[in-house]
């Protein structure tokens, strides 16, 4: 056997009585406060959108920045014909040569002050 049931609700007549089950959700009306919170939680996240986007912009740009951060070393390639002293001369001419040519012995971890062609060395700058 098999059994209809019919719906009150979904026939045409019940259409038109206003029950609690067709009369679909009550109408959300927010109070003053939370209209205020919700325009607060918008200029926020808008605001935070815009500061990210200014961040990402700058920070791509930091390294073109005329300003350079100084370092204690310079690397160079000795070129050929090079020596300790003649590099050292080249940079302080007035100086003493031994303390600077001690210097890049240290700096570079050299076993002997012989240098090839090509090779790159660190040279301590000084104030």
């Amino acid at each position: 056997m098999t059994t209809i049931a019919i719906n009150p609700c979904l026939t045409k007549d019940a259409r038109r009585v206003k029950s609690p089950i067709n009369q679909g959700p009550a109408a959300l009306r927010p109070t003053p406060h939370g209209r205020g919170l919700t325009r607060l939680a918008v200029i926020s996240s808008l605001s935070i959108l815009l500061l990210s986007g200014f961040a990402a912009f700058d920070g791509a740009t930091a390294g073109s920045k005329s300003q350079s951060i100084s370092s204690p070393y310079m690397k160079i390639s000795v070129r050929p014909g090079d020596t300790l002293w003649s590099i050292a001369e080249g940079i302080s001419p007035e100086a003493d040569r031994r303390a600077l040519v001690a210097d890049i012995l240290e700096v570079n971890d050299l076993k002997s002050p012989n240098l090839q062609a090509g090779q790159k060395i660190y040279i301590p700058t000084r104030p």
